[in-house]
């Protein structure tokens, strides 16, 4: 380990380490499971507050805005505040706002703590990530990142899970409240051992015309892609106005930032090429992998006719591999290397997808959890060797921006993804709709069995064209989700010539540890 990293660690015994390790988790766990908790429990939130289903997104929106905001501001706010004040300080905040979220009365209330909410748990991963890393001695830090990275794939499986189960046995408010326990026992854990630890703050000068234009280029990109479909994409003077926004704050941003002296966002950090190789990974994959978290369970419960509650256990399966298969990580990163590892996964992805792409109509709950199942096995071994690759050139006192700016991307790709798949899914459903629709005629023979069975049981004309209708628009729908993966498919393809292209580009190195590449700030 490098002197600087020495210098940054905070050294501990083993049953100190373990309680902070298990509060960090807890923390990060808790804020990952809020990103997708609130997803299916939408319909109760907005039939108790009575309000529209389009206004109930708006808790999902505040939340990503607010989040995507925090990342950003990451390596600014540790620096001012410090590393431990600052995770401690979010950790507080975000049970206080549970607690609000929990007992609002009316919209308003509620997309307002969502937004503080979201703010408060931009800095708790990465800070999570690299306060594990500067507990766990050198030979511990590659399992420990490991376990850590699983649990960041595996919360957003439970969120629906639990957001479902919540939702329809008990009563909306306590997709909310069970954060409370969980984070005061966090916040307790992290307390012990933390206290007085850690970079002291130190004065770090304000980028505030940065500030704003991240804070106007989010909150509209954001809006953007939760009513684009709604709205009708281009055809919204909304749309484009927001799409406006969206590229000209985008656009000073990146300009201002990479001119001034002091920025929050560190963009100069892409002139290493590991670090931009590694958001390219994370930019495409990630929004794939919550375009399927999300596209999965909506088909199964406006199509197939799953409640939210078994939805979300037909997708359990995709955190079972992660589970398991993570202690693997560092050995096999050791063996192939941190670019093999990560080809691997990328295979995975795509062979999962292709599968995914060929489902039929008589598709069960069992298949449909092993196509999850064989997806989960590539998130197994994506996360660590992804972290590990981002920051293999990075200086070791840029590392916070670093981080920051990964997990900033993360959390703006999953919400594209989910909008772009789900937008994709929705259009080619009309196509394919149109496309079986033109067969069936009067004359067909589809049409003829339906009113032969008609008039064998004396049922209405329009029941049973109402009927064959349903079954159309659940094959179309069918149809259109194997388009979306097969799309995924061919995506992963590209990343895996990408990644092959970029390493052999890249000059040689010996395979990155942990403990040399993701440290503290």
């Amino acid at each position: 380990m490098s002197h600087e990293s020495q210098e940054a660690a905070i050294s501990l015994s083993f049953w100190p380490r373990m309680v902070v390790f298990i509060g960090l988790s807890l923390a990060t766990f808790m804020v990952v499971l809020d990103y997708s908790i609130a997803n299916v429990s939408l319909p109760y939130i907005a039939g108790d507050l009575a309000i529209s289903a389009e206004q109930g997104t708006y808790v999902i929106t505040s939340f990503a805005v607010g989040n995507a905001i925090g990342l950003a501001m990451t390596g600014w706010l540790a620096k001012r505040i410090g590393q431990i004040r600052l995770i401690l300080l979010s950790t507080l905040l975000f049970i206080i706002m549970s607690w609000v979220c929990g007992i609002s009365m009316n919209i308003e209330i509620l997309v307002i703590a969502r937004f503080i909410q979201g703010f408060v748990s931009g800095p708790m991963i990465p800070m999570s990530q690299s306060l594990i890393v500067m507990t766990s001695t050198p030979k511990a830090r590659t399992n420990a990142v490991a376990i850590w990275a699983t649990i960041v794939v595996v919360a957003p499986i439970v969120g629906p899970i639990a957001g479902g189960y919540i939702s329809d046995w008990y009563h909306w408010p306590w997709i909310f409240y069970i954060n409370i326990p969980i984070g005061i026992i966090a916040l307790l854990l992290m307390l012990t051992y933390l206290r007085g630890k850690g970079n002291p703050p130190a004065k770090a000068p304000t980028d505030v015309l940065g500030l704003i234009f991240l804070v106007l280029g989010v909150t509209s990109l954001q809006v953007l892609l939760d009513k684009g479909q709604q709205w009708d994409w281009i055809n919204s003077p909304i749309i484009v106005t927001l799409g406006i926004i969206t590229i000209i704050s985008f656009t000073l941003l990146i300009i201002w930032e990479l001119f001034h002296l002091t920025p929050f966002l560190e963009l100069r950090l892409f002139k290493f090429r590991t670090f931009t190789t590694g958001i390219v990974a994370i930019a495409f994959s990630y929004a794939i992998y919550f375009g399927s978290v999300v596209l999965v369970p909506l088909w199964l419960q406006v199509n197939v006719g799953y409640t939210a509650t078994w939805a979300g256990l037909a997708v359990a399966p995709l955190g079972l591999a992660p589970m398991f298969l993570a202690s693997c990580n560092p050995w096999i990163i050791r063996r192939i290397g941190t670019v093999s590892t990560l080809l691997f996964a990328f295979i995975i992805f795509c062979l999962a997808c292709f599968y995914n792409a060929y489902f039929t109509p008589q598709v069960d709950f069992f298949h449909i959890g092993l196509s999850r199942f064989f997806f989960g096995i590539g998130m197994a071994f994506y996360i660590t060797p992804l972290m590990l690759l981002f920051v293999q050139e990075i200086p070791h006192e840029q590392l916070a921006s670093a981080t920051g700016i990964f997990h900033f991307i993360r959390a703006m790709v999953g919400g594209i993804g989910t909008s772009l798949f789900t937008t994709l899914w929705e259009r080619r459903t009309i196509f394919h709709h149109e496309r079986i629709g033109d067969a069936i005629t009067p004359f067909s023979l589809q049409t003829q069995h339906v009113l032969t069975t008609l008039q064998r049981y004396n049922l209405s004309t329009e029941k049973g064209l109402a009927s064959l209708n349903s079954e159309l628009n659940n094959q179309a729908a069918l149809m259109a989700l194997n388009d979306a993966f097969f799309l995924m498919a061919w995506i992963f393809i590209g990343l895996i010539v990408f990644l092959l292209f970029s390493s052999r580009k890249s000059r040689p190195a010996k395979t990155p540890t942990i403990e040399t590449t993701i440290g503290g700030h």
